[in-house]
């Protein structure tokens, strides 16, 4: 695949956001995340995300414009959790899951290839599986943790040998679904669990030698056979983000804070102006 295929893709009313390791009680949010403890935890990091207070460990304190949004969307394969409904209720704002958690991004990357006259396939690539939505099919794959492990047990002379696996990974998936029902895609949204610069250069993950690797999408669509299709690549809780921007419940918030609720902790902010604003039916 040619790289000017590839359009990184991005919106004015979104701004990505770096809140897994938002200090709360004495660690960060993420490291939380295997507690019990953990639904008190959010709680407590949305009541003072709400109020601008806050500061992470990597970025210090968190954005002012963060303050005073009025609702929060949760989404991603840790949202499921009947203890996180009943401990979120009753806040000053709105908590509202997604329907899908797992696929959460779905409805978001079907109406940017709508809105740009375009049909195909939706791909997240997650930190613990791959998940991959056609018009009429969903799959997960998990993550091949022999082949695939986390980046950090990873000397550096391996790095190139997992850039070569995550790229036949994302491949034999997608053959695999092809195959399955007999169809491929006209082009494809593809979300990232990493930052992803103007070019589609990816950021770092827990995929060893993911940062820095332009030619991962494009190489492994070449490897799958798709080397011709228009592929528009963005951060994960980005494309979660344009799905919480279509749904009706939130339909009367300016400004809304997502979370992905995974292996880490991915989080956005919509705010929209009010012209772009669609009345709930």
């Amino acid at each position: 695949m040619q790289p000017d295929l590839m359009e990184r893709v991005r919106s004015p009313e979104i701004s990505p956001l770096e809140l897994w390791d938002l200090r709360v009680n004495g660690a960060v949010l993420w490291e939380w995340s295997e507690e019990p403890e953990y639904p008190a935890v959010l709680r407590q990091a949305l009541e003072m995300l709400w109020a601008g207070e806050g500061t992470t460990r990597s970025h210090g304190p968190v954005p002012a414009l963060i303050a005073g949004f009025e609702a929060v969307f949760l989404t991603g394969g840790g949202a499921g959790a009947e203890e996180l409904r009943e401990e979120l209720a009753g806040l000053s704002f709105a908590v509202v899951f997604g329907e899908r958690p797992v696929f959460g991004g779905e409805r978001g990357g079907f109406d940017l290839l709508r809105t740009r006259g375009l049909s195909g396939w939706v791909a997240d690539l997650g930190q613990t599986q791959f998940k991959l939505v056609a018009p009429a099919r969903r799959w997960t794959f998990p993550r091949d943790w022999t082949r695939l492990p986390p980046a950090g047990l990873m000397p550096f002379a391996e790095t190139a040998a997992q850039c070569r696996r995550l790229r036949e990974f994302i491949a034999l998936k997608l053959q695999m679904a092809m195959a399955e029902i007999s169809q491929r895609p006209h082009s494809v949204v593809f979300a990232l669990p990493a930052e992803v610069a103007d070019d589609g250069t990816p950021g770092g993950s827990s995929y060893a030698g993911m940062g820095g690797d332009r030619m991962l999408l494009p190489d492994a669509l070449q490897l799958s056979g798709l080397a011709d299709v228009p592929l528009f690549v963005l951060h994960d809780v980005e494309l979660a983000a344009l799905s919480a921007r279509l749904d009706e419940r939130l339909a009367r918030f300016r400004k809304v804070l997502v979370l992905t609720l995974g292996f880490s902790i991915g989080a956005a902010l919509i705010h929209r102006d009010v012209g772009t604003m669609r009345r709930p039916h």
